[in-house]
């Protein structure tokens, strides 16, 4: 995902094809909507999800949006292309391996320019545009996987969207990169509606019961292409000898802002309307008003755009970006699972003010190593939070479903 928040359907059908253990009866429609609280109910410390929750998990059912003609086109070569991959590789593994590539690209962008205002080799946006092609291509290709193999799950669902909130984060630094964004509030401002409207499109399905995939003729599948070649040729134009980044950086448009600067706007400007569509079908068209009290943390996440003196942000723009990507990860992951489970999600999410207090102490008088150090120390307590919750929920999902997280076990006959 890029600037558009789901999954092709016939590429996750792996949620709505699972055969569960001794699956429990579907919940009732009243249960669809739950009602919104301050703060979760609270649970053992080993268990993140209700029996029940747990159960609706196990009988839960993927519903997505219809497809636009890219996608019809694109299809059968997903088709032939799934065949190629071995039997015995589960389709998490699958959706792993293509994490693994946005890993890559943002590894390579983070080296070369932390904050987004060196200069970047051209071979780096070649091979973040390959990466996000793979990417997207191997995510298209783990519920085929999964069919196939007789493996479908709802875990498929979970992992799958779990691993594209981590993705966002690659996407953006890699465009933000090949324009030269700079330690500015707006390049962060930027990242933060690609993440906002990643949440608002599962917030959207934990009220609506259906995930969102597209908006006319313009879908997943083209932003994540047009993403890919958008760093293609940035990488390309840069081996023949013309600077791309530098160009937008410098040149000044009539209005006198800079050319990456409009870009950047008009990235902010997309997710806007992608945020007010979903705000639109959810609230307005269903008169749930109170469902807006669930978009209250990633808000208040939203703020260190706003606290953050320009100063500290230019000199720890990679550890604050890290952060709020995590945390963004987190509440997202979270909202998955709890729409899956059926549960109430909470108003507030405590980890939120985490961050909202390290941005709060930076406008305070810490000295430049003193604020570098809180940040790496919120970047690292925000990675544990992250990787312990979703850990915890897969393994509480395997042991509920009877299945293993990368691995397929065949009977035995």
């Amino acid at each position: 995902k890029s600037a558009s928040p789901s999954r092709r359907s016939s590429s996750r059908s792996k949620a709505a094809t699972s055969a569960p253990r001794s699956p429990s009866p579907a919940p009732s429609t009243s249960e669809a909507s739950p009602h919104c609280f301050i703060f979760e109910a609270p649970l053992p410390p080993s268990c993140l999800l209700t029996p029940s929750g747990a159960s609706n998990i196990a009988s839960h059912a993927y519903k997505a949006g219809g497809s636009t003609t890219f996608d019809d086109f694109m299809n059968p070569y997903w088709n032939s292309w799934v065949s190629h991959l071995p039997h015995w590789m589960a389709p998490n593994l699958v959706t792993t391996l293509g994490g693994s590539f946005c890993l890559l690209s943002y590894a390579l962008v983070m080296y070369h320019s932390p904050s987004l205002d060196s200069a970047v080799p051209p071979w780096v946006f070649l091979v973040c545009g390959f990466n996000t092609w793979a990417y997207y291509t191997l995510d298209c290709l783990d519920g085929k996987q999964a069919r196939r193999t007789g493996t479908s799950s709802p875990l498929g669902q979970l992992f799958d969207h779990g691993v594209d909130c981590l993705g966002n984060i690659s996407h953006f630094t890699a465009i933000g990169a090949a324009l030269a964004a700079g330690p500015t509030r707006l390049a962060l401002a930027g990242q933060v509606s690609l993440q906002f409207s990643f949440f608002v499109a599962q917030w959207q399905e934990y009220h609506l019961r259906s995930l969102p995939h597209k908006f006319g003729e313009l879908g997943v599948t083209e932003v994540n292409h047009l993403q890919a070649l958008t760093l293609a040729a940035f990488g390309a134009f840069g081996l023949a000898g013309y600077d791309t980044a530098g160009a937008m950086n410098t040149a000044v448009l009539s209005n006198g802002m800079k050319a990456n600067e409009c870009v950047i706007i008009g990235w902010i400007v997309l997710n806007v309307v992608l945020i007010c569509i979903s705000l639109n079908m959810t609230v307005v068209q269903t008169s749930n008003y109170k469902s807006l009290l669930h978009l209250f943390s990633p808000l208040l996440a939203c703020l260190p755009v706003l606290i953050l003196p320009p100063g500290c942000l230019s000199v720890n723009f990679g550890l604050v970006s890290a952060c709020t990507g995590l945390l963004f990860g987190y509440v997202t992951n979270k909202m998955i699972v709890f729409s899956m489970a059926r549960m109430t999600y909470g108003t507030l999410q405590p980890d939120v003010l985490a961050i909202l207090a390290a941005a709060c102490a930076s406008r305070g008088p810490l000295t430049e190593y003193g604020a570098t150090v809180l940040w790496r120390a919120a970047v690292c307590w925000q990675l544990c939070r992250f990787v312990a919750w979703s850990r915890g929920a897969i393994k509480q999902l395997c042991a509920r479903l009877g299945v293993r997280c990368f691995r397929i076990e065949y009977k035995k006959e």
